[in-house]
């Protein structure tokens, strides 16, 4: 894993230069697509599209036939045969196509080569460890390789602790019986909103409504029996941490002027306050939650952890 986020950040802030011939799979290829027949000929009023795409998207056959291409070349392809499933499906979503649609993969394209390219993978060096993190802390290879662990780490740690806290909601929501009075909830729910619901829009939304009721009274109770509070200082701490986050700016310093203006007039919003209470009551409730339960901790892929998040949220859809 932290392979892959190197490279990746390595082709991201690559340095792309132009080739003469294709010589590698690894080619960045711009071409044309265009609707022909099996000659190669134009289909009047054809689908026609520029694209951007490596070789070795291609089929393997096709990519043999690429190497010692240059621009203004061309290849006359069937997408059915030109492309590998998944970059097929790829291919046909940017034509316009519909993936399910046999007859869409059977279509003939002339690709027309008008552009070769090589993409140069950023060095690791300094000089790229500044660009990413600017506060100077990565020197090496291997300050570089631990920061990208602590980040791989803190972004599965946010990903367990999700899960662990939506088990929680849902042991705390499905386990606590509270009986409503539903035949005037309903009525209540029929008065509500511009223009009166009919009887099929109440049964729809009833369960929805009867969760987020039963949730706000259960949230109300665990914050009144064990003191929950929220002071004006943790709101002013989120919003800082809002702003840092859309703007990606982590690295820079927090007691600039701006930064501080920009903090209190979200103070005076009244609805973002509201919703900033709510979202840290929210995640003190789940705090508190995680402090009640004893969880076993549980080596697991990727792929086991993501097929049990599926699961999990499908059966409560």
């Amino acid at each position: 894993m932290i392979n892959n986020e190197i490279a990746r950040l390595q082709n991201r802030y690559g340095n792309m230069k132009d080739e003469e011939t294709v010589t590698t799979e690894e080619n960045v290829l711009n071409v044309t697509f265009s609707e022909a027949d099996e000659n190669g000929n134009n289909v009047p009023e054809g689908i026609a599209k520029d694209n951007s795409l490596l070789v070795k998207y291609f089929a393997e056959a096709i990519r043999r036939d690429l190497i010692g291409k240059t621009r203004n070349d061309f290849l006359i392809i069937k997408l059915k045969t030109g492309f590998e499933d998944k970059e097929r499906e790829w291919i046909l979503g940017d034509l316009g196509l519909n993936k399910d649609d046999a007859a869409a993969a059977e279509k003939n394209f002339k690709v027309l080569i008008t552009k070769v390219g090589l993409l140069e993978k950023r060095e690791l060096n300094e000089g790229f460890f500044n660009q990413l993190y600017p506060n100077g802390d990565v020197k090496s290879e291997a300050d570089f390789r631990n920061k990208i662990k602590e980040e791989i780490q803190a972004y599965w740690d946010g990903q367990a602790r999700t899960q662990l806290q939506h088990q929680a909601y849902h042991e705390l929501l499905d386990h606590t019986e509270i009986t409503f009075p539903e035949k005037f909830l309903r009525k209540w729910m029929k008065t509500q909103g511009e223009k009166p619901k009919t009887d099929e829009e109440i049964e729809k939304e009833f369960p929805v409504f009867i969760n987020q009721l039963k949730w706000t009274l259960i949230s109300d109770k665990i914050v009144s029996e064990n003191s929950i509070q929220v002071t004006p200082d943790e709101i002013r701490n989120f919003a800082r941490q809002q702003l840092f986050g859309y703007m990606g700016m982590g690295q820079l310093n927090e007691d600039q002027p701006w930064v501080n203006d920009y903090i209190e007039k979200m103070m005076k919003d009244r609805k973002y306050i509201e919703d900033a209470y709510n979202r840290i009551q929210g995640q003190k409730i789940f705090e508190w939650a995680e402090r009640q339960l004893n969880p076993q901790e549980k080596e697991i892929s990727t792929e086991e952890f993501t097929k049990m998040v599926e699961a999990h949220q499908h059966h409560h859809h």
